[in-house]
């Protein structure tokens, strides 16, 4: 991807935040309820990846930073994040993704009968029933870290 940086100075302004628009902390708050774990300090770059547009409001006093609000994504477009995320194992849902993908490798070897399973047969198998795409490196890693001994059972 071609990352762009995002230029504080051409955002929006606003003099108060629109109702649906919400601050860093209950945008950060939001998310949690709806399962996406993303850092605060790392929101601007998840909007900016995201689509998800972002504004500023006149900050209180005359320290600190300017404030940043962002927009309520809809329904569909939180499922969409959540669909990539998910296929990201640097995240908290991708990681969900992959210790399931290694729980249904090990169901379906185990019931695999003798010279019946391949590698990339249990894969294919995984994929279709998480719905998670599924690959025979993984199937070949968890298996000679849990099933070493029984590796003779696959073709």
């Amino acid at each position: 991807m071609n990352y762009k940086k995002i230029n504080w100075s051409e955002l929006k302004t606003f003099k108060e935040t629109p109702k649906n628009y919400l601050n860093t902390d209950k945008f950060s708050e939001f998310l949690t309820r709806k399962k996406i774990s993303v850092r605060k300090d790392n929101l601007p770059r998840f909007a900016f990846n995201h689509n998800i547009k972002i504004a500023k409001t006149k900050r209180e006093g005359p320290a600190g930073s300017v404030p940043t609000i962002y927009k309520v994504p809809t329904k569909s477009k939180l499922e969409e994040i959540k669909k990539t995320m998910s296929l990201n194992n640097n995240n908290v849902l991708g990681k969900e993704n992959v210790e399931k993908k290694e729980r249904k490798i090990l169901e379906i070897f185990d019931k695999a009968e003798n010279k019946k399973e391949s590698k990339s047969s249990i894969a294919d198998k995984v994929a279709e029933v998480l719905g998670i795409p599924c690959n025979r490196k993984l199937v070949r890693r968890v298996l000679s870290e849990k099933r070493s001994s029984r590796l003779s059972k696959l073709l």
